[in-house]
């Protein structure tokens, strides 16, 4: 393992193992001393294989779908079409939501058009009428919200 490889697993291109943790240890115990070493040792980091900052960039992780959809995850966004479908995050329609000054010009330039944005539906939404029936999610949310919450919860257990 050469100075390359630790910048590598530092930034997260490359998965740490636990090599990297024992020299990342015995660097700064050279450079800060024992003390700060031991703490390094004693975090609840130390020896874990773990990916690091840069590790969205990676093709090989398990969140899919490609470089973009990995950076709306960064944002909290379900995937790159999220970020644009107008409704803010895990929604749909509507007033575009969540993205500061570029959702603010997209309502104003949708305004400006007469474009019509329709009605705002979060995807769990869309999941419980696509099993049940259209407005299915909209009528237990009004009159049965204990039912409804548990619709959710199984919405989000099979999305």
């Amino acid at each position: 393992m050469g100075i390359l490889d630790d910048l590598s697993m530092g930034l997260g291109f490359k998965d740490r193992d636990e090599d990297y943790y024992k020299r990342t240890a015995k660097t700064i115990s050279d450079n800060q001393g024992a003390a700060a070493g031991d703490r390094y040792r004693a975090s609840s980091v130390y020896g874990k294989p773990r990916a690091g900052l840069f590790a969205f960039m990676r093709g090989d992780n398990n969140q899919g779908g490609g470089f973009g959809n990995r950076v709306a995850n960064v944002f909290g966004y379900r995937d790159m079409t999220d970020m644009g479908d107008g409704g803010g995050r895990y929604a749909s329609g509507g007033m575009y939501r969540g993205g500061g000054m570029y959702s603010g010009l997209a309502n104003l330039a949708a305004a400006m058009s007469g474009q019509d944005l329709g009605e705002r539906q979060t995807y769990v939404d869309q999941y419980i009428d696509q099993q049940k029936g259209a407005g299915f999610a909209e009528q237990m949310k009004i009159n049965y919200p204990q039912y409804y919450q548990q619709l959710v919860v199984d919405a989000m257990r099979n999305m």
